[in-house]
């Protein structure tokens, strides 16, 4: 271990907990999510995370953040940071996922990022939208506006990416069980990972199952439930962080709830990419792997279920 200063930019580097994907390839358990980050506070976000040890950094093409991400990453390269040692994911827009449109928009992605290859590339969701740059069209009747392109379609044109050497790995975005099958029984290559929200209010246990009997590694987007922002209440859902149960356990192992979120995940190997935050947050998030949660911590935890989903997609 390189044991350095943060507030130089020269922190503590120390090797973090992966999971291996289907591919051999290992993923850290423990990422940095982009999803809501612009501009100058993504691009000073990734540049503390990677500082802090962060070796996975989650973007998209819908998030309209790469090239911010691309110039941390690329500032960190040239002064010794290896590409070979940070997992880069990005995502395919539902806007392309016409088979004439997979291609240009991952090296679209590429560009931005000032990448060679992504060590994974996700489809977003498993719904096509009308061709274009408006990322969210909609019919005059309110409804979005959706193409007639089943995801498979699309899938196999991804399988040519990774045969190209553009990306490493290939895998889906909030696709639920029925839809994974689809995928295994009909495509030439399985996918690595499937993204999905996940947290102590919407455990995905029998997702979980699944993917794990599947080889396909499960990735938690806001693993904290988006604590402070307005979406929880709106649905009837109380803050994950101030949950009771998680504040006690939280007490007894002197750790942040926050931080019994995320280590809740990382013990199911459910990889983890908290959202863009402040630097302080950014670090407290990472100092997980000094402390286990006990079997009766865990299904104290795992009871908390409430179906609670805050991300509704409904095209």
């Amino acid at each position: 271990m390189k044991v350095v200063d943060i507030e130089t930019e020269k922190v503590a580097v120390m090797t973090w907990p992966a999971v291996r994907l289907c591919t051999g390839a290992s993923m850290p358990l423990l990422g940095l999510g982009t999803w809501l980050a612009r501009q100058n506070e993504c691009y000073q976000a990734v540049k503390t995370g990677l500082s802090m040890g962060y070796r996975l950094i989650d973007t998209a093409e819908y998030y309209q953040n790469e090239r911010e991400v691309g110039r941390a990453l690329v500032e960190k390269f040239t002064t010794g940071l290896r590409r070979e040692d940070v997992f880069v994911t990005s995502k395919l827009w539902n806007t392309r996922h016409h088979p004439d449109d997979v291609l240009p928009a991952c090296e679209r992605s590429l560009r931005d990022l000032g990448l060679d290859y992504l060590d994974l590339y996700l489809m977003h969701f498993p719904v096509a939208y009308a061709r274009g740059n408006n990322f969210n069209p909609f019919k005059v009747n309110g409804q979005a506006d959706t193409l007639d392109i089943h995801f498979m379609e699309t899938w196999k044109v991804m399988e040519k990416l990774v045969d190209a050497g553009l990306v490493k790995a290939i895998g889906v975005s909030s696709f639920n069980i029925s839809q994974l099958e689809e995928v295994l029984t009909n495509g030439r290559i399985k996918p690595a990972v499937n993204q999905v929200e996940c947290h102590p209010y919407l455990g995905c246990h029998r997702l979980l199952k699944y993917c794990t009997a599947k080889d396909i590694v499960l990735t938690a987007f806001c693993p904290l439930a988006r604590p402070g922002a307005k979406g929880p209440e709106q649905f009837g859902l109380g803050s994950v962080v101030e949950d009771p149960e998680i504040m006690e356990i939280s007490k007894k192992h002197g750790k942040t709830p926050a931080q019994v979120c995320l280590k809740w995940n990382i013990q199911r190997n459910v990889v983890v990419i908290p959202g863009i935050a402040p630097p302080t947050w950014i670090k407290e998030n990472s100092q997980i792997f000094d402390f286990e949660l006990s079997k009766d911590d865990m299904s104290a935890i795992n009871d908390l279920e409430r179906n609670g989903r805050l991300v509704r997609f409904e095209p």
